[in-house]
């Protein structure tokens, strides 16, 4: 997927959503891995060391906030803030659907996921 129309704001706020996506049925697969590091690949960062720091915490945030429902939709609401338009959240849960359908199936916790963002999202 290109996110070429995503500024590096939208591009972290996608990381944050897939790596929060990863941990939705505690299953760490490799190829949702390999798609959530594509879009931090796409981010232009000062230093390698701030790639580390936010990719690090990124994955605090989602430990933290895939803990229950409330916490996620809370967190996925701070998320949907920064996709303004209809067409880029489209985009973001796009991405999200084809990270979390990646191993052919799709938990229950990762379902719930995709309905809560398709509902802060509007979609």
């Amino acid at each position: 997927m290109d996110f070429d129309e995503f500024n590096d704001l939208q591009k972290k706020a996608l990381f944050d959503l897939l790596v929060l996506g990863m941990y939705a049925d505690g299953n760490l697969d490799l190829i949702e891995d390999e798609k959530a590091r594509r879009v931090l690949d796409s981010i232009k960062f000062s230093a390698d060391g701030d790639r580390q720091r936010f990719m690090d915490d990124s994955f605090t945030r989602a430990r933290k906030h895939g803990a229950d429902q409330e916490a996620s939709l809370r967190y996925v609401a701070s998320i949907a803030k920064h996709f303004p338009s209809l067409e880029i959240r489209r985009k973001a849960y796009s991405a999200l659907e084809d990270c979390l359908s990646s191993d052919n199936r799709l938990a229950d916790t990762e379902c719930k996921l995709l309905i809560i963002v398709s509902e802060e999202f509007k979609l």
